[in-house]
């Protein structure tokens, strides 16, 4: 059905409130809603395929054959006539960084490519400087020092050449650095005196003098700052900003979001745009520390609130960091002789982790934890297993994030004890994982983003964005652990861990909202759940793998409400 030439929708106009009837005996609903004549991917698995799908006051309540759908339209309902495209669950995207995407708009993009020289960046942040009044903190984002020639970083006085009178932060692409001016770390307390927080650096000159570059925890007083900042600098408009941000996600077909961090200051932006009605998507809340690096110990122990506030804004859920991208992740790595060393940074020893998980734990919240090597996976199963020992449940819902180099007993132990791996597909599209290379490297079995391995050893994958640290858009993520090819056409990497379409589309749909907990909601196409859903121009189980980035989303529905149509 793919090959059917797209016309515009049919659309009746919508009447003004629903209704039940009784028929013969039965319930029979009056449709609000009515999608009809398409290729309906349900990921539920009682009914995988069907041709149509009904809506009443928000909720599915009809999924099957167009003719027995048709049955519950009235003279009011609103028909679309799908005329064969295709409809899927609204992506759940549970690993995002929505409240650092926010203020782009207002923003400098200092993203490489389309950047492809430290001087082109430095141009675009003096000419904000120039246009800002003196003392405004200027933001950049996107920048990403090891596609520069040799790995180069922005400086400290390249950047008080530019602007002098304005405190500066860049963010690097993988939200884990920070470049700072002078008039930016005077006003964070950085001089050549201040110490190297406990999980981060500050990067110094040939002088001891700060250099401008914020690995890890080191940033979190600049990020802070210039958050704030903006919060005050554009006030109301700020919830706008947030409203714009919610269309971007679902123009990409995601009705559903993780901010995978929320400091205190994002908090009162999204409490305030759910007041106004400017939220239009369930945002769930990650609760981290008082800095975005920060330990997470006053959520733990119970001094803060959960982050649930109402049906749109959700939370419930802590984010501890387990080991950095910057110097390196923690890993193990295999010796000639058979044994092992650990090597790269972590964040906390395995006391340290045990205690914080089991004080959420406790307190009945899920805990989510960010790791990236072998050795940081292990920590985290290990911090897990403790909790569970020492405060057994039923469901704990444990999440690991990213899940990048795991051996195969740490899968199986993930599987067993239940805990979702959330992982980001785009970082093959991205060229983020290029090959065999770093395992081989390391030994010890380590295996390289094994989404296939994975499921078929039981592992509940749930996909998710990383954004803006790789792409937003699913049909990347899904195109890129299909293909297992890079955007510059490299690949296929690791062609053996590839997995099926259809297998992709639910890691981003039904495993997604799993790992949220709105599995009972949203993931699928049910009566009764939620009616999120995304209309796209063509199947991604029937086209060309190599198609599957070129897919438009044709319309998205939250709560049966039209909210983006292309």
């Amino acid at each position: 059905m793919d090959n059917i030439p797209l016309r515009p929708n049919v659309v009746v106009p919508p009447r003004l409130f629903a209704s039940k009837m009784c028929k013969n005996g039965k319930d029979w609903w009056v449709l609000d809603k009515a999608l009809l004549g398409g290729n309906v991917l349900t990921m539920n698995e009682g009914a995988p395929r069907v041709e149509a799908v009904g809506f009443e006051k928000g909720k599915i309540v009809a999924a099957g054959a167009t003719a027995e759908v048709s049955k519950m339209v009235g003279s009011d309902t609103q028909v679309v006539h799908l005329a064969g495209r295709t409809v899927i669950p609204g992506f759940v995207d549970p690993h995002n960084h929505f409240s650092f995407t926010t203020f782009q708009p207002v923003s400098v993009d200092c993203s490489v490519p389309p950047h492809v020289s430290i001087n082109g960046v430095l141009d675009a942040i003096g000419a904000a400087a120039k246009s800002a009044p003196p003392g405004q903190w200027i933001w950049g984002w996107g920048f990403n020092a090891r596609a520069m020639e040799g790995h180069r970083r922005i400086t400290r006085k390249q950047l008080d050449e530019v602007a002098p009178d304005n405190p500066v932060t860049i963010e690097d692409s993988s939200v884990h650095a920070a470049y700072a001016n002078t008039p930016a770390l005077r006003l964070a307390g950085i001089d050549r005196n201040t110490p190297d927080p406990d999980h981060g650096q500050i990067l110094r000159d040939d002088n001891g003098e700060p250099d401008g570059t914020l690995w890890e925890e080191a940033l979190n007083s600049v990020y802070n700052l210039s958050l704030r900042a903006h919060l005050e600098q554009y006030g109301d408009y700020a919830v706008d900003l947030v409203r714009q941000n919610c269309q971007r996600y679902m123009a990409a077909g995601i009705t559903s979001v993780g901010d995978a961090l929320v400091l205190p200051e994002a908090a009162e932006m999204y409490r305030q745009a759910d007041t106004l009605g400017k939220l239009p998507f369930r945002m769930h809340q990650m609760l981290g520390g008082d800095g975005f690096f920060s330990a997470p110990s006053r959520v733990a122990s119970g001094d803060t609130g959960d982050g649930n506030v109402s049906d749109r804004l959700r939370g419930g859920t802590m984010k501890i960091f387990m080991d950095p991208v910057f110097p390196s992740p923690a890993l193990i790595q295999e010796r000639p002789h058979g044994d092992h060393e650990h090597i790269g940074a972590r964040y906390y020893t395995q006391e340290e982790a045990d205690i914080i998980v089991l004080a959420a734990h406790r307190r009945g919240l899920q805990v989510a934890i960010h790791c990236l090597g072998t050795w940081s996976i292990e920590q985290a199963l290990n911090a897990f297993e403790a909790a569970l020992k020492a405060h057994p449940a039923s469901e704990p819902r444990f999440r690991i994030e990213h899940y990048s180099l795991p051996t195969l007993e740490q899968i199986r132990r993930t599987a067993s004890m239940g805990v979702v791996s959330v992982m980001q597909p785009a970082f093959v599209y991205t060229g983020a994982v290029r090959g065999q290379e770093r395992a081989e490297e390391l030994g010890g079995g380590a295996l390289v983003f094994p989404f296939k391995t994975m499921l078929a050893e039981g592992v509940t994958v749930a996909a998710s964005s990383d954004f803006p640290c790789a792409p937003l858009e699913p049909l990347t993520g899904i195109y890129a652990v299909v293909t297992r090819k890079t955007r510059l056409g490299e690949g296929p990497i690791v062609p053996d861990e590839a997995v099926t379409p259809l297998e992709a589309l639910k890691m981003y749909t039904l495993n997604a909202a799993y790992a949220m907990n709105r599995e009972h909601e949203v993931g699928s196409i049910e009566t009764g759940k939620r009616a999120d859903l995304a209309v796209l121009s063509h199947d991604p189980t029937s086209v060309d793998p190599d198609f599957i980035r070129e897919i438009s989303v044709e319309q998205t529905y939250v709560d049966g409400e039209l909210l983006h149509n292309r």
